[in-house]
């Protein structure tokens, strides 16, 4: 299926549902898995009396977690591969069936290279494999079957820190708990987390902001399922920004032994899980942009067809219209 005027799925389709939680179920435990293992290696610039060692990430989990959602994006697939082109509207340059396979098979192969890293202790290199996830997912994205190459790097730059946001989130979150019976501790731990996710937030927001531009025209935003989930994106990501801030200012005040992280840090994660669920949604509709630049042997468009009829038309006509001089002859035989 090719073309700008390619089907897309409805959103009633089952399958479309079906997709956007694999992907969502995908970003979480790349989220846990990634940013676990920064969140820990933040939590080693603490230089405060620590009163315990850290708590493991859970990147093994989380890589696991991944896999799962890949092979089942993969399965997903090729079971309806005219399901998954709906889905994958605009195609990516190069990937005129959408790519949703391919870049599935992917994602799996280096969410299980990181898993038997991760079991053989080599952090590092998972790591390696986990940015590579997120290099297949900007391949994949909207933004770059718009604008190539660009698209891609404007949501490698969005979608990095998205994951490194929710992830430290998470650790940090686990450290506090674990050292809540030493409140400075897990408030120097929740501090640092704190500044870097400001940074990451600033980062989130202005990338998101050029990916709305590209992918949704300003007519379009109330009148297009894309629009509308954009629009609870942006809202959940609000919440959490402002359960961030109030959690900060929680980080001011004494807290008692034993109290654990605040209420509103804990709702913070779960605002940042409902923007993946959301994330996931959206990377199976169809944004109202169109690419720039069709790819080559593109079937027309309607636009195209439309302006080209005429031409057409007065083509056929001047074949179907007689010569001048029969014309002239049939009239003087009249006369």
């Amino acid at each position: 299926m090719t073309g700008l005027a390619a089907a897309t799925a409805p959103l009633s389709s089952p399958v479309l549902w079906l997709t956007g939680v694999e992907r969502g179920l995908m970003l979480a435990g790349l989220a846990v898995a990634l940013g676990g293992l920064a969140g820990r290696g933040l939590a080693r610039q603490y230089r405060g009396a620590r009163p315990g060692p850290l708590p493991p990430p859970w990147a093994l989990r989380g890589a696991l977690a991944g896999l799962g959602a890949s092979c089942a994006l993969l399965v997903t697939a090729l079971a309806g591969p005219g399901s998954a082109a709906e889905l994958a509207q605009p195609a990516p340059p190069g990937l005129r069936s959408g790519g949703s396979a391919e870049i599935a098979a992917v994602e799996a192969a280096l969410f299980a290279l990181a898993t038997l890293l991760l079991r053989v202790r080599r952090p590092g290199l998972a790591v390696t494999m986990l940015c590579g996830v997120v290099l297949a997912e900007g391949i994949r994205s909207h933004p770059d079957g718009i604008v190539p190459v660009a698209g891609a790097l404007v949501t490698y730059c969005h979608l990095l820190p998205a994951v490194l946001w929710a992830g430290m989130l998470l650790y940090a979150i686990r450290t506090a708990a674990a050292w809540r019976h030493h409140p400075a501790a897990a408030q120097g731990v929740m501090k640092l987390y704190a500044t870097a996710a400001a940074w990451l937030f600033g980062v989130v927001v202005v990338t998101g902001l050029i990916d709305a531009l590209v992918l949704v025209p300003p007519r379009s935003v109330l009148t297009t399922a894309y629009g509308r989930f954009l629009i609870a994106k942006a809202v959940l990501v609000c919440v959490a920004a402002g359960l961030a801030i109030a959690g900060r200012r929680r980080l001011r005040r004494t807290v008692a032994p034993g109290a654990g992280p605040a209420l509103v840090t804990r709702l913070e994660i779960g605002a940042l899980a409902a923007v993946l669920a959301v994330v996931g949604i959206l990377t199976v509709l169809t944004p109202p942009a169109r690419p720039i630049s069709a790819p080559s042997g593109q079937a027309p468009t309607a636009a195209r067809v439309r302006a080209d009829r005429p031409v057409q038309q007065r083509a056929q006509d001047a074949r179907r219209k007689p010569p001048a001089n029969q014309v002239m002859n049939a009239g003087l035989r009249r006369a």
